[in-house]
């Protein structure tokens, strides 16, 4: 229950409904210290005193109402029901004919009409339906208003300071007088929960039977049975929110079983969350716990997982192991043949390098001879090329006398032409002395004619001069090609003559290095000899290890079905990727 305003704590707190008495008859004079009523006080040993034994009857009937009602608390009614019964106890047990309780609503700060007795059913709606406000209950609870534990208000005193508040008619001022009860006081009596020390509800009490102001006994009377009230209240309540607070833990159990749900099926993803305070403290720890279980499961699987990888490549790498040493193995043996062939290859390179050497002397003293023989023919090519540039010489001297035969060719040749014109002029001269001149014109023809043969002579000598000139120079240009060809082939033969020089060189290095690769062959042959018994060993050594290495490859095998086994169970777990860390 929700804690009040700090006024309800610090002083009682009625809900108030108040009646207007019916017309009755004349009442009587009292008043709340003295009159005919019986007084109670704790000098006679019990709560009630009374005069008479009428008293002492009706004392007994009050105990039994309270014993009946203290049954209705125990019983299974409703508290409507039970607040009804109460208000008709006081009723009849108290003198009022028409009162009401009033509960307290908290929340809105209200006070609301739960059960009444002596009103019109319309007036009991009208109070139902307008509730009053708390704050201006608390008015109401003043100290110089206090009798006992109850409060009394007068009519005056209601008129002055709570005009605001709803009147419902219950009677008339017929037959009022001094020390009587106006139809406008009110008697009200705050119900507190002994549990909590809260306000729950207000009594409120008016239309007294006999028409006086109660005595403070039948006051503390009517606090007797308010009390009950107040019980039957604060149980119900109590009851009630017990009922809410189990209902409230079976829900929150309820959504929580829900929740948990998943994790039968292993989705550790779940976190479980509660509403009810002390359900949120179990989920929390679930949560822990999940979580904790989450992270280690978490740490398996990766674990498993970085096994199982692992593994696999253990196995993969021992299978290809398997294969590399078997095909080393297969390898080795072929090494070891290849090994043999190269022994046997090297005995037939020590062989053949012998023989080598041997011709290498032979390629040494042939190369000594081919150099003599480049020695003469550079001596003869120096002789031929002598010859070649005197001949050369020669042929210039030819060419330059027929340049000078052609000149006198050209001379002869001019002088014909000029015996042709004097044979011409000596015919023109004849013609001239015509009889006297023919002999002369016999001469100047035979003349004419020598003239054109000597002309066509000179033709003749120039035209084969010419060609003896160029027959010469070419064969002078020919002449000089062949003495360079000479000196090239020289210089060719006295370079082949250094080569042989070289080759020669080379050839005695060779014969010393086909020597050192005689003896290098034969510590090759030996060595071959042992690296084939070194081979032998290493294929024994290597089948071992392939024996080895296939037992490890079933142990692998059988670890990786252990790791599938294992992920597999694994596999039923779903966790947050958070959980790994």
């Amino acid at each position: 229950m929700a804690e009040l305003h700090p006024k309800l704590k610090s002083r009682p707190i009625p809900l108030r409904v108040r009646f207007r008495p019916a017309p009755g008859p004349e009442q009587q004079q009292g008043d709340f210290s003295g009159g005919a009523e019986p007084v109670a006080t704790s000098e006679h040993g019990g709560l009630f005193s009374y005069a008479n034994e009428g008293e002492a009857k009706r004392r007994g009937e009050h105990i039994k109402e309270l014993l009946r009602l203290g049954n209705l608390l125990r019983a299974d009614l409703g508290l409507d029901d039970v607040l009804q019964q109460i208000a008709a106890s006081i009723a009849n047990c108290t003198g009022f004919q028409a009162l009401a309780i009033n509960l307290v609503d908290e929340q809105a700060q209200v006070t609301r009409v739960a059960a009444c007795i002596g009103v019109s059913p319309e007036d009991e709606r009208r109070l139902k339906d307008n509730p009053e406000p708390l704050a201006t209950m608390l008015g109401m609870m003043r100290p110089e208003y206090r009798i006992s534990q109850s409060y009394f208000l007068s009519h005056t005193q209601m008129k002055e300071n709570f005009t605001e508040l709803v009147n419902v008619p219950a009677g008339t001022l017929e037959g009022y007088g001094e020390g009587k009860w106006h139809p406008e006081d009110t008697l009200i009596i705050p119900l507190y929960s002994l549990r909590e020390e809260k306000l729950l509800a207000v009594l409120s009490m008016g239309n007294p039977e006999d028409g006086s102001h109660p005595s403070e006994s039948r006051i503390e009377l009517a606090e007797l049975f308010a009390q009950q009230a107040a019980i039957a209240i604060d149980n119900t309540r109590l009851f009630q929110e017990r009922e809410e607070e189990h209902r409230a833990l079976e829900e929150g159990v309820a959504r929580l079983r829900e929740e948990m749900e998943p994790l039968r099926s292993g989705d550790l993803r779940v976190r479980l969350s509660s509403h009810h305070e002390k359900l949120q403290p179990i989920a929390e720890s679930i949560n822990q716990v999940v979580s904790e279980i989450g992270s280690l499961l978490g740490r398996v699987q990766m674990v498993t997982e970085a096994v199982d990888d692992h593994t696999r490549s253990v196995r993969l790498s021992s299978e290809s192991l398997v294969r590399d040493t078997a095909q080393q193995g297969q390898k080795v043996e072929q090494i070891s043949t290849i090994i043999e062939q190269i022994a046997e290859l090297m005995r037939q390179v020590s062989d053949k390098a012998n023989t080598l050497s041997q011709t290498s002397s032979d390629v040494a003293e042939v190369t000594r001879e081919a150099q003599s023989a480049v020695m003469r023919a550079v001596d003869g090519m120096g002789m031929v090329r002598e010859t070649t540039l005197e001949s050369g010489r020669t042929m210039k001297t030819l060419s330059e006398s027929g340049q000078t035969i052609n000149e006198s060719v050209t001379d002869i040749s001019d002088l014909a032409i000029r015996m042709h014109h004097v044979a011409l002029n000596a015919a023109i001269e004849a013609t001239r002395a015509q009889e006297h001149g023919q002999g002369f014109v016999l001469v100047a023809q035979e003349v004419r004619t020598l003239a054109n043969y000597g002309s066509e002579a000179a033709r003749k000598v120039g035209a084969y001069i010419r060609t003896i000139q160029h027959e010469t120079t070419a064969m002078s240009q020919s002449v000089e090609q062949n003495t360079q060809r000479v000196v090239m082939q020289t210089e060719l033969v006295m370079q082949t003559g250094v080569a042989l020089e070289a080759i020669s060189a080379v050839t005695e290095q060779l014969s010393m290095l086909i020597e050192g690769i005689c003896i290098t062959s034969d510590q090759q042959m030996k060595g071959a000899q042992r690296v084939v018994g070194v081979v032998h060993d290493i294929s024994r050594t290597t089948g071992d290890i392939t024996q080895s290495m296939r037992n490890m490859q079933e142990s692998l095998e059988h670890l990786l079905n252990l790791s599938d086994a294992l992920r597999s169970r694994m596999a039923v777990f779903r966790i947050s990727y958070d959980l790994h860390v």
